[in-house]
């Protein structure tokens, strides 16, 4: 199995990590930049390159945490057969739910039961939520929305597992490598607290684990089709976001929770990804169906 990129991939791979690197962070959403994705054909990559290629782009949006619903409208939404979508897209989970990007979006799929829908700006009412998050949040109600036909449910929850999946791994590895680098200009006892044993198990772990995520979060955009593979890439996913928050914050200490201190920018996003989608009791419940099934 060959896992390397190929050159045309690490091409666009490098681009993106380029064109998201210092935007800004203290906007709600960054239309500027989601233009631009827009117009240079970025946002339908999936479409015009494949799975993996959306993959990437979302990789590098959610490690720059670039303002707006990239991973939502770059890889879920094609991945669930929703195309020609505006630049904004939210994700809801019902017909009455917790949306990242509630108000700033211009079109909403929604997770109906066994089918999804897409709802316009005008199709649903929004009431802002108050977060602890840096993601602006409301409640959306879905008054009326088009069906994306039958099975579409399905489709669109193991693509939003991968979204999960392919976010929390970025967060998680550009959260460790924020900390190593504390830890590494942090001294104490006359040597960097980075060579203690103790804080090298920490970051070492949670690395590795981003990283299972990171494959696992590509393998499910690759076979999108099979729920035992998206459903396992957000559970893992889940269990990453949690051990990456408790290890970065307790090796850098009082510091890491400071909002002027930039860990909190993944850290606190971490977070509402490991609670989105129903968490990971809702994932590995979807787990353990699927594995019955095809034993079955």
């Amino acid at each position: 199995m060959d896992l390397e990129l190929s050159s045309d991939q690490v091409m666009l791979d490098d681009t993106a990590k380029a064109m998201f690197t210092g935007r800004p962070r203290d906007v709600a959403v960054d239309t500027e930049l989601l233009a631009r994705l827009d117009a240079d054909g970025y946002l339908d990559v999936l479409r015009s390159a494949g799975p993996i290629e959306a993959a990437l782009v979302a990789e590098r949006a959610a490690e720059a945490v670039v303002c707006g619903p990239v991973v939502a409208r770059v890889l879920v939404a094609p991945l669930a057969g929703a195309h020609d979508l505006p630049a904004t897209v939210g994700l809801v989970a019902g017909p009455s739910s917790l949306v990242r990007y509630a108000g700033h979006c211009e079109a909403y799929l929604v997770l109906d039961g066994d089918e999804a829908r897409v709802a316009s700006a005008d199709d649903v009412e929004v009431s802002p939520i108050a977060s602890r998050t840096p993601y602006p949040m409301g409640r959306v109600r879905v008054i009326r929305g088009e069906s994306l036909g039958e099975g579409s449910g399905d489709a669109l929850r193991r693509a939003w597992q991968v979204g999960i999946a392919v976010e929390t791994s970025s967060m998680a590895l550009a959260a460790v490598n924020f900390a190593a680098q504390h830890v590494t200009d942090r001294h104490q006892f006359g040597r960097p607290i980075g060579s203690f044993q103790a804080v090298q198990h920490r970051l070492a772990r949670s690395h590795s684990m981003a990283m299972a995520t990171r494959w696992l979060g590509r393998r499910g955009a690759w076979f999108s089709d099979d729920e035992f593979i998206t459903a396992s890439a957000a559970t893992f996913a889940c269990m990453t976001a949690r051990e990456t928050y408790d290890n970065t914050h307790q090796v850098t200490g009082g510091i890491g929770i400071t909002s002027e201190y930039g860990l909190t920018d993944w850290t606190m996003r971490l977070l509402a990804l490991h609670a989105e989608l129903g968490g990971a009791k809702a994932h590995s419940r979807q787990v353990a169906r699927a594995r019955r099934a095809a034993t079955a």
